[in-house]
C-alpha cells in the first residue's frame, strides 16, 4: 500500500477485495425481490458502471494501492451518488459500497477536491444555515402565531430543514398531533438550525461537526421529535434514546392510546417507500410508514415488495446540487407509475419537498404522513402520560 494511500479507506479493506464484479449493484433485476434496477444515478444520470457501487470500490481498492488516479474525475462520480444504500441492499456477500462513497467523498473533500457545486453547497450554509439558501429569518414563518410551551414543556419539536422551508404544512401538521397526543410543545425559536446532515452526507465531516456542536449548545433535557429523517441519527448522538423521529413518535402514540385515529372514509393510499433509513449512520431502524398505515386502518394500493430497494427520489446526497436536471429526472420517474387519484403518503419532509415541483397538477394529492392524518382522519387525545 502507497503511504499516500487514504487512511480512512483501510476500515473497508476487506470490501475492497471481495468484490465479485457480478454487477448487482449496477443493474440488478429480481422481479421475485421486487428489485428493477438499483442505482438511480446509473438510471438517470450516466449509464456508466463507475458511477455505481461497484465502480466506488474500484476506485477505492486504487487509490489504496497508490495507484495515480484523476481525483476530480473520481470526485464527478462519487459526489453524485445518492447514498440511497441500495447497493448495500442487493450485494449477495454483503459489502458495503454507499459507505465506501461516503468515505472517498470526506477523504476527496479533505484534499481539495470537491466539485464546485459541493463548495457552493457549503457557503450556502454558512451563509444561511440551511441547504436551500432561504433567509435564516423566515426558517419559523411555519409556526408563526403558535404559543409554545415553555420551562413545562414535555418534548422539543426539531422541523428540520425540508419541513420548515418546502413542506411547512408538514410542521404544522406535526405539531397539530403531538398536542392532540398531550404534549406540551417547545421549539428553539431563533436557535433552530440545520442539524450539519446535509453536509456530512456530502463528506463535509468538518463543516458537519461544527453544525452538530452548535445544535447541541444548550439543548435541556426535553425528549427530542423531528420530522427530518435524515436530521434523526444527529439528534441521537445529541439525546440518545431520547431522540425520535416523528413517524416513530407516531407509532408510539398509537400504539399507547395517546392517539386515536380513524379514517374518514375507506382510505386507500400510496405509501412512498423512501431510502432515509438504509443510509449508512441510520441505526437500522425499519421504516414505521406502513405500519403507521396499518395501524390506523388505510390500505396501500402497493405492496412492502421492492420497499427495501424503492430507487432514490432525488432528495438526497449530491444529487441535487452536483446534476439538478438528473434529480428531477429522479422524481419523475418515481411519480410515473402511480396510480392516478390515489393519495400519496410521504414519511420523509425532504422526500415530500423534493417531489412536489414535479408532481405538477397532481401535486395536491402528494402529502407528508401528519398531514394526511390530519386531513383525512379523525383524530382524538387519549390516555396522556
Amino acid at each position: 500500500m502507497s503511504g499516500s494511500a487514504p487512511a480512512r479507506l483501510a476500515a473497508f479493506a476487506s470490501d475492497l477485495y471481495h468484490c465479485a464484479d457480478c454487477s448487482y449493484c449496477v443493474d440488478a433485476v429480481w422481479a421475485e425481490r421486487g428489485i428493477e434496477h438499483v442505482c438511480p444515478t446509473i438510471s438517470h444520470h450516466q449509464p456508466v458502471a463507475s458511477y455505481s457501487g461497484r465502480g466506488f470500490i474500484a476506485a477505492a481498492r486504487a487509490w489504496y494501492e497508490g495507484t495515480a488516479l484523476d481525483l476530480d474525475v473520481l470526485a464527478e462520480r462519487v459526489f453524485t451518488c445518492t447514498g440511497c444504500g441500495n447497493c448495500e441492499q442487493v450485494c449477495p456477500i454483503g459489502l458495503r459500497p454507499t459507505q465506501v462513497g461516503q468515505a472517498l467523498r470526506e477523504k476527496l473533500a479533505d484534499r481539495g477536491h470537491a466539485p464546485a457545486s459541493v463548495d457552493a453547497l457549503r457557503a450556502t450554509m454558512r451563509a444561511c444555515g440551511n441547504p436551500y439558501g432561504k433567509p435564516p429569518a423566515t426558517r419559523g414563518t411555519w409556526a408563526n402565531g403558535h404559543a409554545f410551551a415553555g420551562a413545562a414543556a414535555t418534548v422539543l419539536y426539531a422541523p428540520g430543514c425540508a419541513a420548515a422551508y418546502g413542506a411547512p404544512a408538514e410542521a404544522r401538521a406535526a405539531l397539530a398531533l403531538l398536542e392532540a397526543a398531550g404534549e406540551k410543545v417547545a421549539w428553539r425559536g431563533d436557535d433552530d438550525r440545520c442539524c450539519g446532515a446535509p453536509l456530512r452526507e456530502l463528506g463535509l465531516h468538518e463543516d458537519a461537526h461544527y453544525a452538530e456542536q452548535r445544535l447541541a449548545a444548550g439543548l435541556g433535557e426535553q425528549r427530542v421529535v423531528t420530522s427530518g429523517l435524515e436530521c434523526r441519527p444527529v439528534w441521537r448522538r445529541a439525546r440518545g434514546e431520547q431522540a425520535q423521529a416523528f413517524p416513530e413518535w407516531l407509532l408510539d402514540a398509537l400504539e399507547r392510546g395517546r392517539l386515536r385515529v380513524t379514517p374518514r372514509d375507506h382510505a386507500r393510499v400510496y405509501a412512498f417507500d423512501g431510502c432515509a433509513n438504509r443510509r449508512p449512520g441510520a441505526d437500522g431502524r425499519p421504516d414505521t410508514l406502513r405500519a403507521i398505515l396499518a395501524r390506523i386502518g388505510v390500505d396501500c394500493v402497493n405492496g412492502e415488495l421492492g420497499a427495501a430497494t424503492a430507487v432514490c427520489c432525488g432528495a438526497a446526497g449530491g444529487m441535487p446540487s452536483m446534476a439538478p436536471p438528473s434529480a428531477t429526472r429522479m422524481a419523475a420517474a418515481r411519480l410515473e407509475d402511480i396510480p392516478a387519484g390515489v393519495p400519496i403518503v410521504c414519511a420523509d419532509p425532504r422526500c415530500l419537498a423534493h417531489l412536489l415541483p414535479s408532481a405538477g397538477s397532481g401535486g395536491q394529492r402528494l402529502l407528508g404522513l401528519a398531514a394526511f392524518v390530519q386531513a383525512h382522519c379523525e383524530v382524538e387525545g387519549g390516555a396522556h402520560e
